[in-house]
């Protein structure tokens, strides 16, 4: 049997308030390049994947809707 849906906690569907975690994996040459990026910019990583994934939405014409839990 499969689990049942949250529905309570700030992860259930609905709440405002929720986010989801990515996971990838990638070459030490573009971890490094990444985490260069984000000092010379003095931001973070998950900041620049935020970006990253606002272009990619942006580049398809979809509403640019992911946000940075760290800087609310």
């Amino acid at each position: 049997m499969g689990r049942k849906p949250k529905t309570t906690g700030p992860t259930a569907r609905g709440n405002p308030d929720a986010f989801k975690q990515v996971l990838t994996r990638m070459s030490m040459d573009g971890w490094r390049a990444l985490r260069m990026l984000a000092v010379e910019n003095d931001t973070t990583l998950n900041a620049l994947a935020v970006e990253a994934f606002n272009d990619l939405l942006k580049k398809y014409g979809k509403k640019q809707t992911v946000e940075n839990p760290l800087l609310d």
